[in-house]
């Protein structure tokens, strides 16, 4: 039997444990999460993922349009419009990409993705060449997410577009930018460091002191000092240079940065250190060409005043040298120039190989130096190489334009020597020529020694091969119709020799006066009449006119010089030499006067500013024609064009 005390002890929680339970029935029960039902159309939108995947982007692009078009703000609304722009962007479909990204951004703000998307919007506008709408997009970009890892990339390209629009300055601070949010392991790094040397090289001095102050305390100032001083030394500004060398030695220990600090500094002692007014000239004043380099040297000397007669060129001091027309005696001359005689240029030297080895030493040494020289592309040496000679090319240029554009001659003939000068200039004729639209319908060559150009001439015109029967039968009958109805009276003879076949109307000949005065009375000799001839400055000779004047009446050929034209010259020159002044005596003293002229003209202290004073336009007028040198450093002069006119050489407009 239990205790009735024990009884009513247990009945007591009892009674607790029912209330608390009936007080818990009326509590109100929370809601029971239920997952969202899956969409409809998931379906469609994970298949177009599954053929994206798969490289499908056609297929892929019409799911995604497709769940978009049946769900415009379905769950997976913004993952396919992303996907969409991104298609169209491998595609290089770049405007409809953009329209798409836009879409994604303007519509969907506070996706976690909205960053990236925001990016590929600015992408896109640099991408199209929107180069200004892509800086202020991305300079928006960087406001809004600055600690996104995707900033390095920004800042990539925002310096992409300023330099597309011109401000270097501006696009190297950002790329400077780019360089430190990048990880050091980043690949855009290489892209960056890449830019930024792209910039430095076209970079001016203004811009790259505005980069200097934006790269002040990283190791990207090193170069922007390197390059300062390489641009004001090439400038001629030696105190700018000299400045920028020393801020690059003082910025670092790296000795190869100090080398090139140093060696500039010592570029800008010896630039100083020429002597001001002192020119070297190298000629071949003995050897086989001796006969040519003195030539020059007496017009030289004319131009220079020595001989009381011009006070010119006084002023100028002429270290003479003597190539003996060999190339490793003149490239020692230029180096004795250059460190012993302290000059400021060089003029020469004359034939081909001497100017080679000479220009390459002076390009070498960084001496200006004007060459006397036919040597194509002798200027393509260096910037210090400058040429003030006729050559072929020019000679080929003024004759063909005379002939086609003026003229009117579109038919030409060519009989040259079987010689490096016949087939060179053969050769330029034939390229203007063929540039001009006119064509070459007859062409032959012979040996240099030949006299007789009787075989040449017939195959020319067709009458060195038999000409077969039925060709010949019909050329008689013709004759003769024409002959019994009057048209050619007296023409017709039986056995007559065939007519030549003329398909020309000027024929060029590239030798000198003596053998074209030895061809030109060929031509009529075998029945070849009313053709004009064209020839080269050789032809430019007394002998000519002696010679073979009544065959070559109307001929036409350029030349460098024309006496004629300059006659005080040519008698101050034969008063003091006893002969008349050539080409390379006319060349000889306007080169030296030209130089003169810059001279007193400028103040040019350094063999740079001596190179830069050439290549300014200048309205100088020689015996030989208007001097100055073009970007290439040809001098400009025109070749003259004379033709033959009774016993006399008669200039051409």
């Amino acid at each position: 039997m239990i205790p009735r005390f024990l009884l009513k002890t247990r009945a007591i929680p009892i009674l607790l444990m029912g209330a608390a339970l009936f007080l818990a029935s009326c509590q109100p029960r929370p809601p029971v999460r239920m997952l969202p039902e899956p969409e409809p159309d998931h379906a469609l939108f994970s298949a177009a993922e599954a053929e994206y995947m798969a490289g499908n982007r056609d297929k892929a692009l019409d799911g995604y349009r497709e769940y978009v078009e049946r769900n415009p703000r379905g769950l997976w609304a913004r993952d396919a419009l992303y996907r969409m722009a991104r298609i169209h962007e491998e595609e290089f479909d770049f405007e409809r990409a953009l329209t798409l990204y836009q879409r994604t951004v303007q519509e969907y703000p506070d996706h976690p993705g909205v960053a990236q998307a925001s990016f590929d919007l600015t992408n896109m506008l640099y991408r199209l060449g929107r180069y200004e709408e892509s800086r202020d997009e991305a300079l928006q970009w960087i406001h809004r997410f600055p600690s996104n890892p995707l900033a390095g990339n920004t800042f990539l390209l925002l310096g992409k577009s300023s330099s597309a629009l011109g401000n270097e300055a501006d696009a190297f601070a950002w790329f400077l930018q780019a360089s430190s949010a990048l990880p050091e392991e980043d690949a855009l790094r290489q892209e960056v460091e890449e830019y930024m040397a792209g910039l430095l090289e076209k970079a001016d001095m203004v811009s790259l002191k505005q980069m200097a102050e934006a790269a002040s305390g990283t190791i990207y100032l090193l170069p922007i000092y390197d390059r300062m001083a390489a641009l004001a030394l090439e400038a001629g500004d030696l105190d700018g240079a000299k400045d920028a060398a020393m801020a690059l030695v003082r910025s670092t220990p790296d000795q190869y940065w100090v080398d090139r600090g140093r060696s500039v500094m010592e570029r800008v002692s010896e630039e100083l250190a020429v002597r001001k007014g002192v020119l070297g000239c190298l000629l071949p004043l003995s050897g086989p060409f001796a006969i040519y380099g003195q030539e020059v040297l007496n017009g030289i000397q004319l131009g220079m005043g020595v001989f009381g007669a011009s006070e010119e060129g006084r002023g100028v001091e002429l270290l003479i040298e003597d190539t003996q027309g060999n190339p490793d005696v003149a490239v020692n001359k230029v180096e004795e120039l250059a460190q012993k005689g302290r000059v400021m240029g060089i003029i020469g030297p004359l034939a081909s190989k001497t100017a080679t080895a000479a220009g390459r030493k002076a390009q070498e040494l960084g001496v200006p130096m004007i060459t006397l020289t036919q040597k194509e592309g002798i200027t393509e040496t260096g910037d210090m190489v400058f040429r003030n000679f006729l050559t072929p090319a020019r000679e080929m240029d003024r004759l063909v334009s005379k002939a086609v554009e003026e003229m009117g001659i579109v038919r030409f003939g060519v009989l040259y020597p079987d010689s490096a000068y016949g087939l060179h200039m053969f050769n330029l004729f034939w390229d203007r020529v063929e540039k001009a639209g006119a064509r070459i319908t007859a062409v032959e060559s012979y040996g240099p020694e030949l006299t007789d150009f009787t075989k040449e001439i017939k195959k020319m015109v067709g009458l060195y091969h038999p000409r077969p029967p039925s060709i010949m039968e019909k050329r008689k009958l013709a004759r003769l119709a024409a002959f019994n109805a009057g048209i050619e009276a007296g023409a017709y003879e039986e056995g007559n020799e065939p007519e030549p076949i003329v398909d020309f109307d000027a024929v060029f000949i590239p030798d000198n006066s003596q053998k074209v005065a030895l061809i030109a009375p060929q031509f009529p000799f075998h029945n070849v009449f009313n053709i004009r001839l064209l020839g080269t400055s050789l032809w430019h000779s007394p002998d000519l006119l002696n010679q073979g004047a009544d065959y070559l009446q109307g001929a036409i050929f350029p030349s460098g010089f024309f006496p004629q034209s300059v006659e005080d010259f040519v008698d101050l020159y034969k008063e003091n030499f006893g002969t008349n002044p050539g080409i390379l005596a006319a060349t000889g003293y306007d080169t030296i006067r030209f130089v003169n002229h810059l001279m007193k003209d400028q103040a040019i202290r350094t063999r740079r500013g001596l190179k830069q004073a050439l290549l300014l336009p200048r309205d100088f007028q020689g015996v030989r024609g208007p001097l100055s040198f073009d970007d290439e450093r040809e001098a400009t002069t025109p070749p003259i064009l004379l033709t033959v006119k009774g016993k006399e050489f008669i200039p051409l407009p």
